[in-house]
């Protein structure tokens, strides 16, 4: 995978996909590694008699789930860093694996898939935890790519296997990792439940077992589903081998010829003949917000005619479906990153993908920022302005906002009731966000073009 090395690539590795790899070293000792280390975990905890005794301590040691920022994947956002993990979180795993021991099941593959059981346990969390065990298997596939394509490399320390690899410039003495595609996904199954639930609904015992609990198991909640899953699988252990041989047979890596998040289609615009992006913009003659503000709908207008008028609305689709709303604000992204590039603009368009409403900010090094928010006609557009809205009226003071809807179809009404709801707040004296349209529907004749 070729890393964006100063924002997270939302793809986590996927421990059920390693034995699968075809990368040689990844295949033969990333599965080595990887079984190694969640062996320990057991081996440690089934001689444990007490939580809290000697041998469980050092379970919880051998448990590693410090995160990873080497390989630039994850939900770090524009940042790669994020925040420790709770201890209650480690000794959660534990518990349950510990539970699955007394069972009399000793496969290290339950380890990996905690996400079916545990609460908080979520993509970020198994990726790291296969990161750790994997290190010195990526250590060895980044240090022969490096040697093979003369990348310049600097002389790690023990943690790296004392390799020498390639140094992040955005990160403090830390090298970047490469990780094999096909052991990648846009979710590790064993936090996907709509594959979970595909897979283990194909199983008779155990789709008997969660169907007791639940009338409609589609609608039912994740913890819901967990808790389920986890009486399910502990009321036997057959049940439990159940489970295991049925999810550890069914993931399958990150589809990259559909691409439907668009992170190769970003790649590909970011690494694209830029001259067609030459004079686009003109740099503004003053920073304020108001220059500010003018300069982001200007790259949002000539976002607008590359998408309607020179064919780029076809990256947003894959045959005759649309690609995810984060195709749609990635290809913005890499856009708004090229044009400013070009063409000398000091604008910092930003990622964030934390716990707020707002996809982009765009800042020039002063108070003043713009906040733009992309959405996809076919999702929740009007609770999407809506959320905007508030954000808008908290900090009104010093951001202004931008809302850019692009059409792939399923619009009906949603546009006008947001420009109704625009209207109704300008109306009230509110800070409301501007609304921005982009026609991305595929187009028929060539005279659209």
């Amino acid at each position: 995978m070729d890393p964006i090395l100063n924002s997270d690539t939302k793809l986590f590795i996927d421990p059920l996909l390693i034995g699968k790899s075809q990368n040689p070293v990844m295949r033969a000792d990333g599965i080595k590694l990887l079984k190694k280390s969640f062996q320990d975990v057991l081996e440690l905890l089934e001689v444990s008699a007490t939580e809290g005794d000697v041998a469980w301590r050092a379970a919880y040691k051998a448990l590693n789930l410090d995160e990873r920022s080497e390989t630039g994947l994850g939900y770090g956002g524009a940042s790669t860093s994020g925040a420790d993990r709770p201890e209650w979180l480690r000794n959660n795993i534990l518990k349950t694996a510990k539970e699955i021991i007394t069972l009399g099941e000793k496969n290290p593959n339950v380890i990996p898939l905690m996400g079916l059981f545990e609460d908080g346990v979520g993509p970020d969390t198994l990726s790291d935890m296969t990161t750790n065990a994997l290190l010195p298997a990526l250590c060895k596939i980044t240090k022969q790519f490096a040697e093979a394509n003369s990348i310049k490399v600097t002389q790690f320390g023990d943690l790296y296997e004392n390799a020498k690899l390639p140094k992040n410039p955005y990160r403090s003495n830390e090298p970047v990792l490469l990780v094999p595609r096909d052991v990648l996904r846009d979710l590790p199954l064993a936090t996907d439940w709509a594959d979970v639930s595909r897979v283990i609904l194909e199983v008779k015992e155990l789709r008997d077992a969660v169907n007791k609990l639940f009338g409609n198991w589609s609608k039912a909640t994740v913890s819901e589903r967990k808790a389920a899953m986890r009486k399910a699988a502990f009321d036997s252990p057959e049940n439990m081998r159940r489970l295991l041989s049925a999810v550890a047979n069914a993931s399958e890596s990150y589809d990259e010829k559909a691409d439907l998040d668009g992170l190769f289609t970003f790649r590909k615009v970011l690494a694209e003949n830029r001259d067609n992006y030459v004079g686009l913009i003109a740099a503004p003659t003053k920073k304020n917000q108001d220059t500010l503000r003018a300069t982001v709908l200007e790259i949002v207008a000539q976002f607008r005619s590359l998408v309607e008028d020179n064919n780029l609305w076809e990256l947003l689709w894959h045959g005759q479906e649309p690609r995810h709303e984060r195709a749609a604000q990635l290809l913005f992204f890499a856009v708004a990153n090229v044009i400013c590039a070009v063409n000398d603009v000091d604008i910092s368009p930003e990622t964030n993908s934390g716990g707020g409403p707002v996809d982009f900010k765009f800042s020039t090094g002063f108070s003043g920022r713009v906040l733009v928010e992309i959405k996809l006609s076919k999702g929740q557009v009007e609770h999407g302005y809506s959320k905007q809205l508030e954000v808008y009226k908290a900090a009104s003071k010093n951001a202004s906002g931008v809302f850019l809807v692009v059409d792939v179809g399923g619009m009906g009404m949603k546009l006008r009731k947001i420009q109704a709801a625009q209207k109704k707040a300008e109306a009230a004296g509110l800070t409301a966000s501007s609304i921005e349209y982009v026609d991305a529907r595929r187009q028929k004749s060539a005279s659209k073009r």
